[in-house]
């Protein structure tokens, strides 16, 4: 595959230049960063400031306000960063070492030594933590107690920076939300009768790996009849697809870090008509949503529209979620466009519009689509049809 987009390693520097204001705008002296290889949020801060996707073994990047950065992994990581990511200095740490496994040629040190031997302040020494909702109690405990070391939350100076795309940014998600058309379409194509949902998402992914998917930001959720589809999230099964059935297909795939989420639904055969009307009821949600959707419009009010609308047509208990949302080196992240949300939304976010009606009698559903803020409306990221295709 030739000319497709990318990140430039350039753009990776200029990230932690410009963190290392904020950090020293904020007095903080040290980030450390969490990353591990959870799909939804795991890789987010490695792969954001040094193209590093962890795999196996968790990671802490360690940015310092007037210092180079580096990387503290555990000891089989440690060539593989330095050839996939562009940080150029790994420190090995104990707490990241398999505890039954042995490692004679690797220098392994406890992780408080390692960050102390950074720390040039005799005084007190402020550390940011981002991702400390996901950190391991050993590894969080070793840091919060090392001698002189304050430490604070710091996920929201980092996710703020996150929240307006560059044209890099911009070009991968849309390249991404190409690759998740082909996986839908590809899905659509192959529902019928008897075929099960993981042969469906056999399909799909195979599909996206082909088109340049490195992996889903979120497992592919094909879920079929009232009980799969009933919850917010479902596991894919071995169910197979039964006549009358709807079939609720969310996918996310990952492109150089980035992702595109896609939501459709698939009727076979005679369905009830209580899954048509809910489906029309979200797609003229998300369409009105689309129509007021620019900047100057704040979180709160795109998530009235929304839910007032389906509140409006019998399905107040069925809004299970606020889901419009940011997307980028996460499927979901900040900001979530919820009902106390009150910041405008600015031009060259990427947002997608998710409209949930679940808890049904009958099952669930969401439509879902991406769209690219721009300076007085929004940018469509995918071409494919909101009709519910029924076979």
């Amino acid at each position: 595959m030739k000319n497709l987009p990318t990140i430039p390693k350039e753009e990776f520097k200029k990230r932690r230049d410009n963190l290392r204001v904020l950090m020293i705008s904020n007095q903080i002296d040290i980030i450390i960063a969490y990353s591990d290889d959870r799909a939804t949020f795991g890789q987010q801060f490695s792969r954001y400031y040094f193209n590093y996707q962890p795999h196996f073994e968790p990671a802490c990047l360690v940015i310092q306000a007037n210092e180079d950065s580096y990387i503290i992994t555990g000891p089989e990581s440690e060539e593989f960063v330095l050839n996939n990511s562009y940080c150029t200095k790994v420190l090995i740490a104990d707490v990241f070492t398999h505890p039954d496994e042995e490692y004679p040629y690797h220098n392994i040190k406890k992780i408080s030594d390692l960050i102390k031997s950074s720390i040039k302040k005799t005084s007190k020494i402020v550390v940011g933590i981002a991702g400390q909702e996901m950190i391991p109690y050993d590894i969080l405990n070793a840091v919060k107690n090392i001698d002189k070391v304050e430490t604070i939350n710091v996920n929201q100076i980092i996710l703020e920076q996150r929240s307006i795309k560059t044209k890099s940014e911009i070009d991968v998600i849309k390249h991404c939300y190409l690759i998740a058309e082909k996986g839908i379409k590809r899905g659509i194509e192959v529902i019928e009768k008897g075929i099960n949902e993981r042969e469906i998402a056999a399909e799909i992914e195979y599909v996206m790996r082909k088109s340049g998917s490195e992996g889903m930001g979120i497992d592919t959720i094909i879920g079929s009849g009232q009980k799969n589809t009933r919850p917010i999230i479902t596991r894919t099964t071995f169910r197979e697809i039964l006549n009358g059935d709807h079939v609720l297909l969310t996918i996310a795939p990952r492109y150089e870090g980035y992702h595109g989420a896609i939501g459709r639904v698939v009727g076979i055969g005679e369905i009830d008509k209580n899954i048509t009307y809910a489906y029309k009821i979200a797609t003229q949600a998300q369409e009105l949503v689309i129509n007021n959707m620019k900047p100057g419009k704040t979180g709160k009010q795109l998530d009235e529209i929304a839910r007032s609308f389906c509140e409006k047509n019998n399905f107040k208990e069925n809004f299970a979620y606020s889901g419009i949302h940011s997307v980028g080196v996460c499927e979901f992240e900040y900001p979530i466009m919820t009902s106390w949300y009150e910041k405008e939304i600015r031009e060259n976010m990427i947002l997608s519009i998710d409209i949930p009606i679940f808890f049904n009698s009958w099952g669930g559903l969401r439509i879902e689509d991406g769209f690219r803020i721009t300076e007085d409306a929004n940018e469509k990221l995918q071409k494919i049809s909101k009709d519910m295709i029924i076979k």
